[in-house]
């Protein structure tokens, strides 16, 4: 996918020169099976594939590889503006699933070791087939990710579903092959946790979906409320 950004006016030894900006998808940086334990490990392991580990300059500068393609204006006047296009491409995807994870604490500052800020780039993240328990803060710096990928791994709790309310560019969920599934709830209150979500492990959410499971999770917030209160009216006349 190549993306269009406005035209740039650059100055050059005295004449203007316009420059046109693309954004291309680089591909996906692939850490899969590769028996990490820990995040900090991806500043010293090498990827399966994607972009090579960035110096410190590169990092600073927060800019992706380019690629320049003279305007075809060969004929044009030499005082009239040159057009100048550059390519720059972007990783947005990450995988790491099929390895060891135990937290994904300290992702986002590895990352940056790899990839042109990160925290804005970054749109897929495969976590799938980890050891991960729960949905961590870092995980939610990741404020443009559309697709997460975490099944098969072990998380117990679906309240640990309502953090991911933070990612507000999340459509796309994987959750199945966690013990939270077991649960008789388990769809539906994703679903209504997340009404954004446009697909959940792997399965289009229907409209109709969607909005079932919106008046179910409204209703369960209340009854959870309504029975937290009755738990407080029952400690205090024990």
């Amino acid at each position: 996918t190549t993306l269009k950004c406005p035209e740039m006016v650059v100055a050059q030894a005295g004449q203007e020169k316009k420059e046109v900006v693309l954004v291309a998808n680089a591909p996906p940086l692939d850490y899969s099976f590769k028996e990490l334990r820990s995040c900090l490990e991806l500043e010293t392991e090498e990827p399966r594939s994607g972009l090579k580990p960035r110096s410190a300059g590169e990092r600073e500068k927060e800019a992706g590889d380019a690629e320049s393609v003279a305007s075809p204006t060969s004929k044009a006047k030499e005082n009239e503006p040159k057009m100048r296009v550059v390519v720059r491409k972007v990783t947005t995807s990450v995988k790491l699933n099929n390895n060891m994870l135990e937290s994904v604490s300290g992702l986002p500052q590895t990352l940056e070791f790899r990839l042109p800020n990160p925290l804005l780039n970054l749109q897929w993240l495969d976590l799938s087939f980890n050891q991960l328990v729960t949905v961590e803060a870092d995980l939610l710096r990741f404020y443009n990710l559309k697709a997460l990928y975490m099944h098969g791994n072990c998380i117990t709790r679906l309240s640990a579903v309502d953090r991911l309310r933070k990612l507000p560019k999340l459509i796309s969920l994987t959750m199945n092959g966690n013990p939270i599934e077991s649960a008789k709830i388990y769809r539906v209150y994703v679903m209504g946790a997340l009404p954004s979500l446009r697909s959940l492990d792997h399965s289009t959410i229907t409209d109709e979906e969607a909005n079932n499971a919106c008046v179910w999770f409204q209703g369960h917030l209340i009854r959870v409320k309504k029975k937290k209160e009755e738990m407080a009216l029952q400690a205090l006349d024990a």
